[in-house]
C-alpha cells in the first residue's frame, strides 16, 4: 500500500494535470488550502471523508489515489495477482484509531472491493457520508453487533446479517456496544 507520501504525490499529480491550483481544488473540495498543502506535502494523511472529497473533484476514487499501479505479469500467473494470503492483506490507514480495515483482493484495480472491517468498542461518529460514485454495498456481520444508518433509517445487525444498500446515498455504520464488532464489505464499484 502506498504510504502518505505517495498519496500526497497523487493528489498533487492529478491536480496539475487537470490544471487547477491548489486554492482552486480546496475550494472546490470544501477544505482548508492549509489542508491541501498538508495533505499533498505528506504531512497528513487526512480522513477518509476528506479523500472522497477531494477524489470527487479530481474525477476519480479513493482507489485510485492508494493504486500502486503495478501491471500483472505477461503470463497472469503470479499469485499475488490473484491471492491474497492472511499475512499479506493490506491494511487501509485511517486517522480513527477505532476503524481498521484490511483489503481481502489484491489490489483496487478490479471491479470489485472487499474490505475486513473491525470496529473497536463504542466505535460512534457522526458523519453520515455517501461514497463519490453509486452501485452497490452489501455488509455481512462476522462478529457483534453493528448499527447501519442508510439515509434516515436505521437498522441493527447481528452476526451472519447482511446489509445491502445504494453506497451513494449517506449512510454510517457504528458500534455501539462494548464488544469489537467486524464486518465484510463489498462495494462495485470500489470506493476507495
Amino acid at each position: 500500500m502506498p504510504d502518505i507520501d505517495h498519496v500526497g504525490e497523487k493528489i498533487k499529480k492529478l491536480r496539475k494535470e487537470m490544471k487547477i491550483s491548489a486554492k482552486e481544488l480546496a475550494a472546490k473540495s470544501d477544505i482548508s488550502s492549509s489542508m491541501l498543502s498538508l495533505l499533498e506535502n505528506g504531512s497528513t494523511q487526512g480522513s477518509v471523508e476528506t479523500l472522497r472529497k477531494i477524489a470527487k473533484v479530481l474525477n476519480t476514487t479513493i482507489a485510485s489515489l492508494f493504486s500502486d499501479e503495478r501491471e500483472p505479469p505477461s503470463n497472469n500467473t503470479h499469485e499475488s495477482f490473484f491471492v491474497v494470503r492472511k499475512r499479506d492483506r493490506k491494511k487501509i490507514s485511517f486517522p480513527d484509531p477505532l476503524y481498521k480495515c484490511e483489503l481481502l483482493v489484491p489490489d483496487l484495480q478490479g471491479d470489485v472491493e472487499i474490505l475486513l472491517v473491525e470496529l473497536a468498542p463504542h466505535r460512534i461518529t457522526d458523519e453520515l457520508l455517501p461514497h463519490t460514485r453509486g452501485g452497490e454495498e452489501c455488509d455481512v456481520v462476522t462478529k457483534g453487533v453493528i448499527e447501519v444508518q442508510v439515509g434516515d433509517t436505521h437498522y441493527t445487525l447481528y452476526e451472519g446479517d447482511t446489509i445491502r444498500f445504494n453506497p451513494a446515498i449517506p449512510h454510517k455504520i457504528e458500534n455501539r456496544s462494548d464488544e469489537e464488532a467486524s464486518y465484510i464489505s463489498v462495494i462495485t464499484p470500489p470506493s476507495f
